[in-house]
C-alpha cells in the first residue's frame, strides 16, 4: 500500500509539475532527480527504505542534513545545493496548500535559508582569444567543431538550448536567425550573421549527417549531445590552445564562458543592457549585469581619457598622471 509521502510526491510530480505548471523537460528532470537523491540519502544515511518513509519522517533537520550530504558526499556546488532546496520548497508549498494538518511541518522546512554563494567572476574570452580560437579550428579543418563553437558564441545559447537546436529552428535566408528554446519553455529568435549562415550551410553540405531526429549537431554516438560532452569539447579545445598560445587562455572555461563572452563583447561595444537582456533571454536586467563585464583595458582607457577633460584648480603634474596610470595598470586586471 502506498503511504502518504509517496502519494504526495507522485501527485506533485505528475498532477502539479506536469499537469498544472507545464514546466520544461529540464525543470521536470531537476525535480525528479532531487527526490531520487533524497530517497538515496534516506536509504544510505538513515537506513530507511523508500517505501517506509513517512511524511513526518522528513523534518527540517533531515532536509538540512540532506543538503550537507549533497555537498560533502556528492560534491555538488553551492548553486546546485540551493537548486535542490528550491525543488524541495516547491514540494512543501504544494503540500502546505493541500494538506492543512501538515502546515507546521511545511512551515519549518520552508524556513530553511539558501546557502550564500561566494562572489565569483565568470571567466570569458577576449576578442583576440575568440579570433585565435576560430582561426585554430579553421586551420584544423574540423568543420563541425568550428560550426559548433561559432553557433555557441554568436547565439550566446545556454548548453541546454544549443544541444536541442533542430534543422527547423534555422532560418538561413533573409533576416537569418536561430530559434532557441530556453528556461520555462520560453522561445527567442536570435539573429545570426551572414558569415555564420555561410558556415552552417557549408557544414550541412559537407559534414552533416542526419540520424533521424533532425538535430543540428550529433555526437559520435549518433545521438543528441549531452551537456557533459559539450563541456569536454570546450575543455579539450582550450587545453590545446593554452599549449599553442601560452600568453592567452589563462582562465578556467566552460561552454557557459562563450555565453558570457558574447554578452561582454556586446556590452563593451556599446550595446545597451536592455537589448542584451532580451538577446540572452533573461527575465530581469539584474541577471544580465552579471554577464556584462566591462573590459578592464577599455575601462582604464576611458577613465584616463575622461580624466584629461576634467578641469581643476590644481592640475595634475606629469608624475601624478603617471602614478594614476601605473595604479590603474596594476589594479584593473
Amino acid at each position: 500500500m502506498i503511504n502518504r509521502f509517496s502519494k504526495l510526491v507522485q501527485s506533485f510530480l505528475t498532477t502539479y509539475i506536469i499537469g498544472e505548471c507545464n514546466y520544461s523537460m529540464n525543470t521536470k528532470a531537476s525535480y525528479s532527480t532531487t527526490f531520487h537523491l533524497l530517497l538515496e540519502f534516506m536509504n544510505k544515511e538513515k537506513n530507511i527504505r523508500p517505501n517506509k518513509i513517512e511524511i513526518e519522517t522528513i523534518t527540517k533537520e533531515v532536509i538540512v542534513q540532506f543538503l550537507d550530504w549533497l555537498e560533502t558526499n556528492r560534491n555538488v556546488s553551492i548553486q546546485t545545493r540551493n537548486q535542490r532546496l528550491a525543488c524541495i520548497k516547491s514540494f512543501y508549498k504544494y503540500v502546505q496548500s493541500n494538506e492543512p494538518d501538515l502546515f507546521d511541518t511545511c512551515f519549518l522546512i520552508l524556513s530553511i535559508k539558501n546557502k550564500k554563494v561566494p562572489n565569483k567572476m565568470i571567466t570569458y574570452f577576449s576578442e583576440d582569444e575568440i579570433r585565435i580560437m576560430i582561426n585554430y579550428l579553421n586551420n584544423s579543418k574540423d568543420l563541425k567543431k568550428l560550426a559548433m563553437i561559432c553557433v555557441l558564441y554568436e547565439t550566446a545559447a545556454r548548453v541546454s538550448e544549443f544541444i536541442n537546436i533542430k534543422l527547423n529552428d534555422l532560418n538561413l535566408s533573409d533576416n537569418a536567425s536561430i530559434i532557441l528554446y530556453g528556461k520555462g519553455n520560453k522561445t527567442r529568435v536570435v539573429p545570426i550573421s551572414e558569415e555564420l549562415v555561410k558556415l552552417i550551410n557549408k557544414y550541412l553540405k559537407e559534414a552533416y549527417i542526419n540520424y533521424g531526429e533532425d538535430y543540428l549537431f550529433y555526437s559520435t554516438q549518433k545521438k543528441k549531445y549531452y551537456r557533459n560532452s559539450i563541456n569536454k569539447i570546450i575543455t579539450n579545445l582550450v587545453n590545446n590552445l593554452k599549449i599553442k598560445y601560452p600568453n592567452y587562455f589563462n582562465g578556467s572555461y566552460s561552454p557557459h564562458s562563450l555565453r558570457h563572452t558574447k554578452a561582454t563583447h556586446l556590452y563593451n561595444n556599446g550595446t545597451p543592457l536592455l537589448y542584451i537582456k532580451e538577446f540572452l533571454g533573461h527575465s530581469t536586467v539584474s541577471s544580465t549585469e552579471i554577464y556584462a563585464t566591462p573590459d578592464s583595458k577599455k575601462q582604464r582607457e576611458e577613465i584616463l581619457k575622461n580624466s584629461e577633460s576634467i578641469k581643476t584648480k590644481n592640475k595634475y603634474s606629469n608624475n601624478k598622471k603617471n602614478d594614476l596610470d601605473n595604479w590603474l595598470k596594476n589594479n584593473m586586471k
